[in-house]
């Protein structure tokens, strides 16, 4: 009799911190459903094609770093995103993402058993963007082989950014909206 009693007792913390985990999860998806949907809004502005495979022509210098190839000889895929002009309108979607993602990190800290998930997913999507578009604005300047990566991720990988990266910290209805096939 103690043996049920004690699994009764596992089950129903294990239920508890279940109960905890889903409430605090629910809790976060307005402010991660929107740094989702700004994203894809910013990401759907920046390139033209979500499934290019093109990438970005440079050159190895010294120190490790690389020199962007002029624009005129990039493929043209490549061409296209670097010609994109950023306005006003992308860089308060920007900050918004900034804000958005401090916004979920802080409340991830406040006892979410999965605080370092939302915080390497908006990092990751947050810095990737940010390097992304650092190199459409300074196309001439020196880039580090991250910075490189990282223009890669934003250009090749939106599908796998907005299916599986995103759609583990949104809602359900949030990843059907944002989803690329």
């Amino acid at each position: 009799m103690e043996q049920y009693l004690a699994m009764l007792v596992v089950v129903v913390v294990a239920a508890a911190f279940y109960g905890v985990s889903y409430l605090k999860k629910k809790k976060m998806y307005p402010a991660c459903d929107r740094f989702a949907e700004a994203y894809c809004e910013l990401t759907n502005r920046l390139l033209d094609d979500h499934g290019t495979k093109a990438c970005l022509l440079t050159e190895a210098i010294d120190g490790g770093l690389f020199r962007v190839y002029p624009i005129d000889e990039q493929p043209k895929t490549i061409r296209a995103a670097l010609q994109k002009t950023i306005d006003d309108g992308m860089m308060i979607t920007l900050r918004e993402l900034f804000l958005l993602r401090d916004d979920i990190q802080a409340q991830a800290s406040n006892g979410s058993f999965a605080k370092d998930k939302y915080s390497a997913i908006t990092n990751q999507v947050f810095e990737s963007l940010s390097a992304y578009l650092v190199i459409v604005q300074s196309p001439s300047q020196l880039i580090s082989k991250k910075n490189l990566d990282q223009f890669h991720y934003v250009l090749q990988q939106q599908s796998h950014i907005r299916n599986i990266t995103l759609a583990a910290i949104v809602s359900r209805p949030c990843a059907a909206r944002i989803a690329l096939s």
